[in-house]
């Protein structure tokens, strides 16, 4: 990766990968197309999943890691967070970008994030 990192990757189990094309994680989303939505109300950050991740538990296993970074980073408790299953992206958002709609993390985010992600014991690989 030579620029900043857009998303970072938390499959279920536990490995995390910090990216700049989102495309290419949406792909690990699975083939049940791909839903967004904002981590908190008014966030410049998103989240992606699997349109069909918590209506076929078969096919996407639950994801305890993506929950726990995804709580801490909205700055609620895990055990209140939604549920997740399957990969899951979290990813810097921009609503003028009319072609991708993403951004770079800012550094205050990635070290947010990091700090989640080692909270919820996930092995990554380091950002660039």
């Amino acid at each position: 990766m030579t620029t900043a990192p857009v998303y970072v990757l938390i499959h279920p189990d536990g490995r995390a990968e910090w990216g700049d094309r989102l495309m290419a994680a949406e792909h690990a989303l699975g083939p049940h197309g791909v839903g967004r939505t904002s981590l908190t109300p008014g966030s410049r950050l998103r989240v992606a999943m699997s349109d069909c991740a918590l209506i076929l538990p078969e096919e996407y296993p639950p994801n305890p890691y993506a929950t726990t970074v995804l709580a801490l980073v909205a700055r609620m408790t895990p055990e209140d967070a939604p549920p997740t299953r399957g990969p899951i992206v979290l990813y810097g958002y921009d609503p003028h970008n009319e072609w991708d709609n993403t951004r770079p993390l800012t550094d205050t985010e990635r070290a947010t994030i990091t700090e989640a992600l080692t909270a919820a014991g996930c092995t990554t690989q380091a950002p660039n």
